[in-house]
């Protein structure tokens, strides 16, 4: 894990070697181990260094191959390393134990071909000496993030925002054609980010430079294959348990200490037994716990740690001692959204006890039907209502909307409203938390989120398997993936996620309905898995890893929160009469809008200070 920046085909007048150095300087939290640099006529690359397999100085970068042909920065892990040296590299003479060489020399020998063969997260800038050609590339679900700007001087590329507004040439000015999706959704989707003149690279995506052209590539997206649907029970159990133990065991490679996430639902659970089995050594484990009993899991990880004799670390968290460390965790965000803090206390303590990695179940929910979602879209599929005229709908719609305050309610209302109603239409309104024009001082370019979701919903997959690659490519990827990153990086913690093997998520995305949820969220996986998981467990109410905000928001938080949204009001970002009106009702008790709908806001304003982002009318 680590920080990156680079400059492609920079205009000589440019002080290179400076910019780097600027950029690779607001990304010291994300490498403190090395920094380094490689620069020729029409390549500048950047690296900061969290070691962690082969800390050897040897291991750093940018890195060259070993003819000199090729070198690279590279932000990640790949997982399999150890079997592609074995299966696809025979005969080369390897100078260190890293990864990072492994994709030197799969290129050397593959070309573009090479982005196939590796299983991890990653980003990374490769640069082909002799034919002055580079390559840009991201994992398939956007673990590691990657932004780039083109710029007249030159295309800047970095693991942050944050580096790219440190080069100084990339101007501090909010996006305001991305406003709406962030006010609606709590987050933004790639490639739009919230600078203008800044893109996130797609998951799954590279770009080739080449002879001064750009050019963008998709080498994967999920459901790109449909033609099989696995539903014998039997051998699809089997895949899983194999495929998510081989996860485990290559995602526990290191040469650092590490430890797990536990909360002591499904998921982590899983992980901690199946990492337990892996190794014979006791595993550290990690859980949040609160003086608020309705949010307070301990019980359950403590029946965990227990069953597989974990070390085990419970951090207990108040509001009074959360909120000294709320400053220093909205200044770690690189990029805003309405999650994050609750990442950044539980990093804070693994790395304080000592460990560089630590892994997490994020992925499992989105995979075996363990979100509300999945429910809530099938009935939708099945709903006669839908399928009234346009006019009726509209009218029942009109009539919700006027006698209920019940946000559950609202968003029927706001379903039935839909003048087109089709799940690619229906899913953004599963997460959306304010009608934008409702908040928004002057009406913005109306952005169409439904288009991003066509392409899934027009597969021929089960219907459940489309909903776990919407979740993916959406929520997931661009809120949880995204926080889970720059939340640890801020401490040099690196998080890994076994679920996103991407042998396991195409396992899972093939499923048949009936495999997937037979009865009740998350079954096949507790029943693939029965030996491991306390009845407990399996039994227990879903929580979600969160913090009592609505709580703390009201009371301990509500001066903070309020603080963030004053830069709003005072850049003219919102309506200052409609976001207090709807704020007063929030603090009186009112349900109409959860703390979600207001907490996403304030990190905004917060992020636009803190980072001198300029809001033009």
């Amino acid at each position: 894990m680590c920080g990156i920046s680079a400059i492609i085909q920079y205009r000589s007048d440019l002080p290179i070697r400076k910019v780097l150095e600027r950029m690779n300087n607001k990304m010291a939290h994300r490498g403190p181990d090395a920094d380094g640099q490689f620069i020729n006529e029409n390549i500048g690359l950047g690296h900061r260094r969290l070691s962690i397999i082969d800390t050897e100085k040897s291991a750093n970068q940018p890195m060259l191959s070993s003819n000199k042909n090729w070198v690279i920065a590279f932000n990640g892990e790949i997982y399999n390393y150890v079997e592609l040296k074995a299966n696809e590299l025979q005969g080369v003479h390897f100078q260190t134990e890293s990864d990072t060489e492994v994709i030197l020399e799969l290129f050397n020998k593959y070309g573009t071909e090479a982005i196939s063969k590796l299983k991890g997260m990653f980003a990374f800038v490769l640069h082909h000496i002799p034919s002055n050609e580079t390559f840009v590339v991201r994992d398939r679900y956007g673990m590691k993030p990657l932004y780039y700007s083109i710029q007249k001087l030159g295309c800047l590329v970095a693991s942050e925002l944050r580096a790219l507004l440190a080069s100084d040439l990339v101007p501090r000015k909010f996006n305001r054609s991305a406003l709406e999706e962030y006010i609606e959704t709590q987050t933004v989707c790639a490639p739009n980010t919230l600078i203008e003149k800044v893109q996130l690279l797609e998951a799954g995506h590279y770009l080739h430079f080449k002879r001064n052209e750009i050019s963008k590539h998709c080498y994967y997206r999920l459901l790109s294959d449909t033609s099989y649907e696995l539903s014998d029970k039997k051998t699809a159990q089997d895949l899983l348990r194999s495929s998510m133990k081989e996860s485990v065991e290559q995602h526990m490679r290191a040469d650092v200490p590490f430890g797990a996430f536990l909360s002591g639902g499904i998921d982590s659970s899983l992980l901690v037994g199946l990492m337990s089995e892996v190794r014979s050594e006791k595993i550290n484990t990690f859980q949040i716990s609160f003086e608020e009993e309705a949010f307070d899991e301990r019980k359950y990880a403590q029946l965990v740690a227990k069953k597989f004799s974990t070390n085990h670390h419970e951090i207990n968290l108040s509001a009074t001692e959360f909120l000294k460390d709320i400053p220093a965790a909205i200044a770690a965000i690189d990029f805003p959204s309405g999650d994050g803090p609750n990442t950044y206390a539980v990093s804070k303590a693994a790395k304080e006890a000592g460990i560089t990695v630590a892994i997490s179940g994020l992925g499992g929910d989105e995979l075996f039907a363990g979100y509300p979602v999945f429910q809530y879209m099938n009935s939708i599929e099945k709903s006669f209502a839908l399928k009234l005229s346009y006019p009726l709908r509209k009218s029942v719609s009109l009539l919700l909307s006027s006698f209920s305050s019940n946000r559950s309610l609202r968003k029927k209302a706001e379903l039935l409203g839909l003048r087109q109603v089709d799940l690619a239409h229906a899913f953004p309104l599963v997460r959306k938390v304010w009608n934008a024009n409702e908040l928004l001082t002057r009406k913005t370019k109306h952005f169409e989120i439904e288009q991003n979701y066509k392409f899934i919903f027009e597969k021929n997959a089960p219907l459940l398997n489309r909903i776990s690659a919407a979740e993916i490519e959406s929520y997931m990827q661009h809120v949880l993936l995204r926080d889970s990153d720059q939340m640890s990086m801020a401490h040099s913690l690196e998080i890994r996620v076994p679920f996103l093997d991407h042998n396991v998520v195409e396992l899972a995305t093939h499923l048949s309905n009936d495999l997937k949820y037979p009865t009740s969220p998350k079954k096949f996986l507790t029943e693939t898995f029965a030996d491991i998981f306390p009845d407990e467990v399996v039994n227990r109410k879903k929580m979600g890893f969160t913090l009592p905000w609505s709580v703390w928001m009201k009371n301990e938080l509500k001066e903070f929160t309020e603080s963030g949204f004053q830069e709003l009001y005072n850049q003219e970002v919102v309506n200052e009469k409609v976001l207090k009106n709807a704020w007063s009702k929030f603090l009186m008790g009112s349900e109409e809008k959860s703390f979600i709908s207001f907490w996403h806001l304030s990190v905004l304003g917060h992020w636009m200070k803190n980072n001198k982002i300029n809001f033009e009318q």
